[in-house]
């Protein structure tokens, strides 16, 4: 069997689900959302899950936009007003929504059920044909072979498949990046005392600790950058002792950690394509490119990726141009490369600074946050930076400059 789309996106995570929502809106485009695995129906009540993520306002806004944000449940996202971050006693930030005039900095929400609610809509929507559970075998000159032998043709093929990205590596696009020789543990943790809706952030020698706020006051996702072999010891350890370790490391901020679900690990690496498109082909979200956690900016860069995309889709299809041709791709990547280069080695630096125990640089960053946290309005200029939008916003989001040619500027954030 051969079906023809003007778009087939392989992936349909967070990003490439959210990118089809927001291509449905021009109607006359066909979409086909490839995923691999299988999706089902999630309980409201079940256990936090322990892989989340930070949103930006600029990320609300989009999901808002698209409808997806609307139909989240309230259970399972938490607002966070506020934000300490410390080395030590002597090196303390603390930033607040109030000091902004904003009723929050961000929000935490769980990666399936942002994942499950804009793949919801992508299968209410007409113009959008979902496949699941499907994997893509093959490529050639924008047939995708299917793994049940059915063969996809579309104009542009979207690789929003992940690190580890298949589409990626049948267009031979390069990645370089290193590994950073560290792992990422994560679970969820019920604590002693209230998180108070607040973010906490501590960098320690091997990488930060960040305990983040979830809808039950007394619960927070973990995660905390440290050597693979520190990773291997904390995995082995009991929950008690794991516990303690938290304790410790945490300065008893939030108490005595009564309960520990879903520890485990994941490498963490820089990675960044050589370039975002060959003849036919788009990358977007982690395909394209991997940044250090500890400022969360993952998918809030991927979600910029998918409307940038967006607005050269919508450009190109008003002009009658091929969707997938390189010229039109060159655009996407002029709007999203270079920002997320920045945005991925300000993290790499970051964390290099914040981990080196040379004394010099030592004394340098806890001048500079000492010099920070007394001063509100750098704190407030620090914040704006890093809550909102970190580089230019694409058209389709951006409320001074929407694109002409977008469906969806007629109805502005």
């Amino acid at each position: 069997m051969r079906q023809e789309y003007d778009i087939a996106i392989i992936g349909g995570g967070m990003v490439g689900a959210t990118l089809a929502v927001a291509l449905s809106k021009k109607t006359t485009l066909s979409i086909a959302l490839i995923e691999s695995q299988d999706i089902s129906p999630l309980s409201h009540e079940a256990p936090f899950d322990n892989r989340v993520s930070a949103l930006t306002k600029t990320s609300e806004k989009i999901l808002q936009h698209l409808g997806i944000w609307q139909k989240l449940p309230d259970k399972r996202i938490t607002a966070f007003t506020d934000m300490t971050v410390w080395e030590d006693k002597d090196s303390e930030l603390n930033f607040s929504s109030a000091d902004m005039g904003e009723t929050s900095l961000g929000t935490i929400i769980e990666n399936t059920y942002l994942q499950h609610t804009a793949f919801s809509l992508c299968q209410e929507c007409a113009n959008i044909d979902v496949m699941y559970p499907m994997s893509a075998i093959a490529l050639e000159d924008g047939d995708l072979t299917l793994d049940d032998g059915s063969i996809v043709k579309a104009s542009l093929v979207v690789a929003a498949d992940g690190a580890n990205s298949v589409i990626k590596e049948m267009s031979a696009i390069e990645t370089k990046g290193w590994s950073y020789k560290q792992k990422g543990i994560v679970c969820t943790v019920s604590t002693e005392k209230s998180h108070q809706f607040t973010a906490w952030q501590r960098f320690l020698p091997q990488g930060p600790l960040a305990f983040l706020p979830l809808p039950d006051p007394k619960q927070c996702s973990i995660v905390w950058s440290v050597n693979d072999n520190n990773a291997e010891r904390l995995l082995a350890l009991s929950d008690q002792a794991f516990g303690a370790e938290l304790e410790s490391h945490f300065e008893e901020r939030l108490g005595n950690i009564i309960s520990i679900r879903g520890r485990q690990a994941f490498p963490l690496q820089l990675r960044h394509a050589s370039q975002y498109y060959q003849q036919g082909v788009a990358l977007v979200g982690d395909a394209a490119h991997t940044i250090h956690p500890l400022a969360g900016q993952g998918v809030n860069i991927g979600l910029l990726d998918a409307m940038s995309l967006v607005d050269v889709i919508f450009n190109a299809k008003d002009k009658n141009q091929d969707l997938g041709h390189i010229s039109v791709l060159q655009r996407y990547q002029r709007h999203r490369r270079a920002d997320n280069l920045l945005m991925q080695f300000s993290m790499d630096l970051f964390n290099r600074v914040f981990r080196s125990q040379i004394l010099p640089v030592k004394w340098l960053r806890k001048t500079a946050l000492s010099a920070v946290s007394r001063q509100r309005l750098l704190r407030n200029l620090f914040m704006q930076h890093a809550a909102s939008r970190p580089f230019a916003q694409p058209n389709l989001i951006n409320t001074n400059k929407a694109s002409p040619h977008s469906d969806l500027a007629n109805n502005q954030i």
